[in-house]
């Protein structure tokens, strides 16, 4: 994995110490840094001095997307695949699977065209984990 050369830049993270806000870093050659909530001061140079160190989980930004889980397979911390936790989960309906004709399926919806417009239902099947969408 290519790694980044770090470069040195203002950071923000520096506060205010009348009111505790977040201040905005220098924007140019200024000496001090007014804060935009109770105008309190602080010297420029203060930004200069901020180490910063970010810290993530080994799986927070995977490579590649993980691997579809398909009932029976690939089990979580809590002994249950993440499949069959999601279609526990979710709100069931008498729809026919298009792929394995099992009965009923689970869903839920959600708004990703415009207001005037019918939301988008999403459906998984509790049997073989297939899914599939209809615009209502």
């Amino acid at each position: 994995m290519p790694t980044r050369q770090a470069t040195k830049q203002a950071h923000s993270l520096v506060f205010c110490p009348d009111c505790g806000s977040l201040l905005d870093p220098p924007s140019g050659a200024e000496d001090n840094v007014a804060c935009g909530i109770c105008g309190g001061v602080v010297v420029a140079a203060a930004f200069e001095s901020v180490h910063v160190v970010t810290r993530s989980k080994p799986g927070a930004f995977p490579d590649r997307p993980l691997p579809r889980v398909v009932a029976g397979r690939g089990h979580d911390g809590a002994g249950e695949s993440r499949t069959s936790q999601h279609l526990r989960d979710g709100a069931t309906i008498k729809e026919k699977c298009p792929k394995c004709d099992a009965p009923e399926m689970v869903f839920h919806t959600a708004q990703l065209r415009s207001a005037d417009e019918g939301q988008t239902v999403f459906y998984s099947c509790v049997k073989c984990g297939h899914k599939h969408s209809v615009n209502s």
